[in-house]
């Protein structure tokens, strides 16, 4: 039986029909009687063009429902990610064999084995790049944010060595539409061509939103470069449920809800054939002191929402499911145990963030691995188990029952073995601790010898000598121009 099977059961969900119904008419209402802020003007002319009510002095768009509805029936269902070799390839859809990945953006590299903290440099995120590589369970790795080079450099920078450490599909950060010119000349480069990069883009991009339904010029601007090769754009739907967001569960599931629609038909009507997920990360203020919680029960129970808002539409649902508010290894897998295994109940596809620390400020090497068998064992959670008729071993309950056999001879154990696969943990498995003795290792340092292993043995096949050059020569001419020299 294929880890790779989704569970043909219902999904967990916290919504009604009714309810999702009422989500989508608020949405409906908010998207045409509040609209959105886009501060371009030529998209705001192509918005007019394709039926949205527009407002130049305000620069607000409007958009009816039917031309709503419209979009979200024509936006791609199903698309390719792609890795620089093909065996890394993965299908997105909202019904797909869901996935995990590596958090992104961190500025900080953290030991949780020895408490130490310190700024991700560039070969950091080369050795991440690798490790991911090395992962069975993490289909794809994320941009990290290194302090050791120029700063209008550093997402072009990343992008270069993540080609080169690993084959995995890659989400690349951006820092602005000039260098994303830079990065889509990397993506060509290993592409080998326009086509190839559309049909299975090797890397996909972002658009952010920071302020609640409003899309600044250069964001636009990037998107429209994204959507000349119809390469995958994430939109990181980012409330804080009682600062940036209304206080209530309720409230902050219809706006993040609005906003990930709005950025999603904003998509389809500027880049018409560009894929896109429905990507979301809640935040909420903590009340007694205002500081900012990654992870609590109301959080859980929005995402819970959005993912069953993601399927009604039937786009990707993306949760922020490893997120976590601490920076202890205890705090990461509390994060990750309220929340990985039930978001993908939930009919999750994409998880993130393995290996996130400390409100997303940090990446672990040991949190990689550890999030790793995490999604392990979620994914052998959602292969289920044989419904065939022999599986219920009826006979063989009989035998055993009977006294004519035993279970660890009987025939139906002989044909079940191995046919009904076990998941095997590398790193959960510790033996018990029975005293008088040495006792098991802790979990970090196991991971962290675990991570070590992996980098000092495993190699990825480097770029033709042609490829590299051409990588080289990219951020040379982007050093150059963007540095002066």
């Amino acid at each position: 039986m294929s880890l790779e099977r989704r569970l043909n059961i219902p999904t967990y969900q916290v919504l009604s029909a009714a309810q999702v119904a009422i989500v989508h008419g608020h949405t409906l209402d908010i998207l045409e009687n509040t609209g959105i802020a886009v501060q371009h003007t030529a998209a705001l002319k192509t918005l007019a063009e394709k039926g949205a009510r527009v407002d130049m002095t305000t620069r607000r768009a409007h958009f009816p429902p039917a031309l709503v509805e419209g979009s979200l029936a024509t936006l791609p269902k199903s698309f390719v990610c792609g890795g620089r070799t093909p065996e890394f390839d993965f299908q997105v859809a909202h019904d797909a064999p869901p996935i995990c990945r590596s958090t992104g953006g961190a500025v900080n590299l953290v030991d949780l084995a020895t408490g130490g903290n310190r700024k991700v440099t560039l070969q950091d995120c080369h050795d991440l790049g690798r490790l991911v590589d090395a992962l069975p369970n993490t289909a794809f790795v994320a941009s990290q944010t290194p302090c050791d080079t120029p700063l209008p450099l550093w997402d072009i920078l990343v992008l270069k060595a993540l080609l080169e450490a690993g084959r995995k599909h890659i989400w690349t950060l951006v820092s602005d539409s000039k260098n994303l010119a830079y990065q889509l000349e990397m993506l060509l480069a290993v592409a080998g061509s326009s086509e190839v990069l559309a049909q299975r883009p090797i890397g996909h991009g972002i658009v952010t939103v920071l302020q609640q339904l409003h899309y600044p010029e250069d964001e636009i601007e990037r998107l429209l470069q994204y959507g000349r090769y119809k390469i995958p754009v994430k939109v990181p739907i980012v409330p804080m449920m009682g600062t940036s967001a209304p206080t209530t569960i309720a409230g902050t599931l219809v706006q993040a809800n609005a906003e990930a629609v709005a950025s999603a038909v904003l998509i389809d009507l500027l880049c018409p054939g560009t894929p896109t997920w429905y990507y979301f990360f809640i935040q909420a203020m903590e009340k007694r002191t205002g500081g900012t919680l990654f992870m609590s029960p109301e959080i859980v129970l929005c995402s819970l929402g959005l993912i069953q808002m993601a399927r009604h539409y039937r786009l990707p649902a993306a949760p922020s499911a490893y997120e976590t508010t601490g920076a202890r290894l205890e705090d990461i897998l509390f994060g990750n145990g309220v929340s990985v295994s039930l978001f993908a109940l939930a009919g999750s596809f994409e998880n993130a963030s393995t290996g996130c620390v400390d409100r997303s400020m940090g990446i672990s090497k040991e949190g990689l691995v550890i999030g790793d068998e995490i999604w392990g064992h979620t994914r052998r959670l959602l292969a289920g188990f044989s419904h065939e008729t022999e599986a219920f071993g009826l006979e063989a309950i009989k035998r055993v029952s009977t006294g004519s056999g035993h279970y660890l001879t009987d025939p139906h154990t002989r044909d079940f073995l191995r046919k009904e696969i076990q998941f095997v943990p590398q790193l959960f498995a510790h033996p018990s601790h029975k005293g008088g003795g040495e006792g098991p290792q802790s979990l970090a340092a196991e991971a962290t010898l675990r991570a070590a292993e992996i980098l000092s043995r495993h190699e990825v096949p480097p770029l033709d000598e042609a490829l590299q050059g051409e990588l080289d020569r990219i951020a040379a001419a982007a050093r150059k121009e963007i540095l002066g020299g």
